[in-house]
C-alpha cells in the first residue's frame, strides 16, 4: 500500500490508530476461548498467566511501534487506559471470589496492581528490560499475581463477620472455591495465526 493510498483513507495519525484500536478489537473477539472461573485457584492463576503471555507476544510488534508515539498521542493514551480497565474487568470476573469482603479503596488498588502486573507495562520491562525468557516471565508474572490475590483474600478475613478461603502456596493445586464462580471470562487460545485477543491496543 502506497502513502497516498494510505492517507487517502485516514486524515490524520490519530484517525489510524482509532481504525488500528477497533480492528484489532474486532480481531479478539474474533479469538476469544472462555477459561474456566470453577478452576481451582492455582490452576487458574496459571492458565490466566500462560494465557497473558503467549498473547502478549504476539501483539508485541503492535505494542512497540506504537511506544514511541503514545505520549504525544490522546488516541493511544484513551487506547492505554481502555485496555488496563478491560485487565481489570477480566481480573474482576475471573478472581471475583478472592475479592469478596474486601474494602472498596483495597479492591480498586489491588485491582490496578493486577492489571498493570498482567499487561504491556509489565512484560516489555520483563523481556526487554530484564531480558527474561519467556518462561521465566510467566513465572513472575504468576507470583506477582498469587501475591496480589492473596493481599485481597487477608484484606477481607480482616473484615469482621467475612471468611474467605486462603489462597494455596504456590506448588500447592488442591485449591477450592467458597463463593459461587464469577462468569465465564473469554481468553483465547492465540497462535501464530490467529489474530490478537486484546480488546485495546497496548502501549
Amino acid at each position: 500500500m502506497s502513502l497516498r493510498s494510505l492517507w487517502g483513507h485516514f486524515g490524520d495519525l490519530e484517525t489510524l490508530f482509532a481504525a488500528t484500536g477497533a480492528e484489532l478489537m474486532r480481531r479478539q473477539d474474533d479469538a476469544y476461548e472462555p477459561i474456566d472461573p470453577s478452576l481451582p485457584l492455582e490452576e487458574r492463576i496459571d492458565a490466566y498467566c500462560r494465557q497473558r503471555a503467549e498473547l502478549l507476544e504476539f501483539i508485541a510488534p503492535f505494542a512497540r511501534s506504537s511506544e514511541i508515539r503514545a505520549p504525544f498521542s490522546r488516541e493511544l493514551q484513551r487506547n492505554r487506559l481502555r485496555y488496563l480497565e478491560r485487565a481489570r474487568y477480566e481480573i474482576r470476573a475471573l478472581f471475583g471470589d478472592r475479592f469478596e469482603g474486601v474494602d472498596d479503596t483495597v479492591r480498586v488498588h489491588v485491582e490496578n496492581l493486577l492489571g498493570v502486573s498482567t499487561t504491556w507495562p509489565m512484560w516489555v520491562s520483563l523481556r526487554d528490560v530484564l531480558r527474561l525468557s519467556v518462561p521465566e516471565a510467566i513465572e513472575v508474572m504468576k507470583r506477582s499475581v498469587t501475591a496480589l490475590l492473596a493481599e485481597a483474600s487477608a484484606a477481607a478475613r480482616s473484615q469482621p463477620g467475612t471468611r474467605v478461603e486462603q489462597p494455596p502456596a504456590s506448588g500447592n493445586a488442591t485449591g477450592s472455591q467458597e463463593a459461587a464462580s464469577p462468569p465465564t471470562v473469554p481468553i483465547p487460545r492465540v497462535g501464530p495465526a490467529a489474530a490478537p485477543r486484546e480488546q485495546f491496543v497496548p502501549v
